[in-house]
């Protein structure tokens, strides 16, 4: 048992690694590719695009789909629609195919994070849960630091058309998938009730109006809250399995968990987004030397990780968040101040919220199922991934947004800072009001 345990744990880190490298990889190849597709920059800023409106959308949509179809299945379903789209993508040389791989692949890819999530709370008892949420948080910073390098290093030597045979490792997954996830139900049981699916169309218009309205046009995001609008209405309804169940957001501390796990990703992905321009621009780095930086940061990051675990045997998680927001503010105060003139200055401020990421993802990833009543597991840690998601997508926006108003790092590296500073204030306030309670209980 204890090794069909082990088995599953690195079965699911091999998947969620995938993903998440899968996410950076292409940033890296853009140029190269646009300039072999012969497209416009806008055209080819779609290959990232459209991914992260898919996996966005396709995270939640697994996460409901799993009352309906077992979990073992619908992984193999996403791993295999994952190495179509590997397929297709390795094969052709044509933009509009490029683009359908992308979206083949995140229809694959977006099953990974949040039905690996599932799978560790459902099925695993509280120490290896524990351990596989830890390795899972854990392989979120290593992916984005190993895609870069692996992105930058496989373009140059092979072309960019590599990176999809890279991802075809993942049928790997298959061989664990069969042998040891076990078979079953989100909840335990199927759903009986009807699907969702004017929830679920909601769901898509509030995804795609959010991420272009920050990418492209604010007033897209008016779009947004009409459809947050319609997903309240529809919420009210009793005769179906509600793709949003609202009532996930009475608990004040799930909604203080998943704004803060917004900001964790907002500000790490734009890091990521942020220092391959800011080492080329300033320091004048390849992107192979960039990628190696990133590339060993993330994985001292990831060995953090286990020590962000043992010291939950010392301080709870809630301490543990407060002590990474203010690691990663640290972070960029030191970018906003001397890492624009010093090189080793800069990739300690990197390391910093390299570290402070890792550290609150670990400690997040364990106290949001504590949030959550069982019965409706899925459906938090789906709207979960679909925050976190959304974090990953508004960074490297709002960064490039206002590098393209003020063409100054300095700007960038300040607006995260204050709203690290409103995160930490959220965890105090939050932390007042509990100690308020006790004293009144008494």
């Amino acid at each position: 048992m204890k090794s069909k345990d082990n088995g599953l744990i690195l079965t699911l880190c091999f998947i969620v690694l995938s993903g998440v490298m899968n996410s950076i990889l292409f940033n890296v190849a853009l140029v190269d590719m646009k300039e072999e597709l012969k497209v416009t920059s806008s055209m080819i800023s779609w290959v990232v695009i459209i991914y992260t409106m898919t996996i966005a959308c396709g995270s939640i949509t697994y996460s409901k789909l799993a009352s309906y179809f077992q979990l073992k299945t619908l992984l193999v379903f996403g791993v295999c629609l994952f190495v179509c789209g590997s397929i297709i993508g390795s094969i052709t040389n044509q933009y509009i195919f490029v683009i359908i791989a992308r979206i083949i692949q995140s229809a694959g890819g977006s099953a990974f994070i949040s039905l690996s999530m599932i799978t560790a709370n459902q099925y695993m008892v509280e120490s290896k849960r524990n351990m596989a949420l830890t390795l899972i948080g854990g392989c979120l910073s290593l992916g984005s630091g190993i895609g870069f390098l692996l992105g930058g290093s496989f373009t140059y030597a092979l072309g960019w058309h590599s990176l999809f045979l890279l991802m075809l490792l993942v049928v790997l997954t298959l061989v664990g998938l069969f042998t040891v996830m076990p078979s079953g139900y989100t909840n335990r049981q199927k759903e009986t009730r009807p699907f969702d699916f004017i929830g679920l169309l909601l769901l898509l218009i509030f995804v795609v109006s959010f991420i272009l309205g920050v990418k492209l046009n604010g007033y897209l995001l008016i779009i947004t809250v009409m459809s947050v609008v319609g997903l309240m209405a529809q919420g009210k309804r009793k005769d179906l399995n509600l793709f949003i169940d609202l009532s996930i957001f009475r608990q004040s501390n799930y909604n203080r968990l998943i704004v803060i796990s917004f900001v964790n990703n907002a500000t790490m992905v734009s890091m990521v987004f942020l220092f391959p321009l800011l080492s080329a621009q300033l320091f004048h780095l390849s992107a192979i030397s960039t990628g190696l930086i990133l590339g060993v940061i993330s994985i001292l990051a990831f060995l953090i990780s286990f020590i962000a675990k043992k010291s939950l045997n010392v301080i709870n998680s809630k301490q543990l968040i407060g002590f990474s927001a203010i690691i990663q503010l640290i972070g960029f105060l030191i970018l906003a101040s001397v890492g624009l003139t010093q090189l080793v200055s800069a990739m300690l401020g990197v390391f910093a919220i390299y570290i402070g990421f890792t550290m609150m993802t670990v400690a997040i990833n364990i106290e949001i199922p504590r949030t959550i009543e069982k019965e409706k597991n899925a459906m938090g840690l789906g709207i979960f991934n679909l925050i976190n998601f959304l974090g990953m997508s508004f960074g490297p926006a709002i960064s490039s947004r206002i590098l393209n108003s003020f063409s100054h790092f300095s700007y960038t590296f300040i607006f995260f800072i204050i709203i690290l500073i409103l995160s930490i204030v959220l965890l105090l306030i939050n932390g007042q009001k509990r100690q308020l309670g006790r004293h009144r209980a008494l």
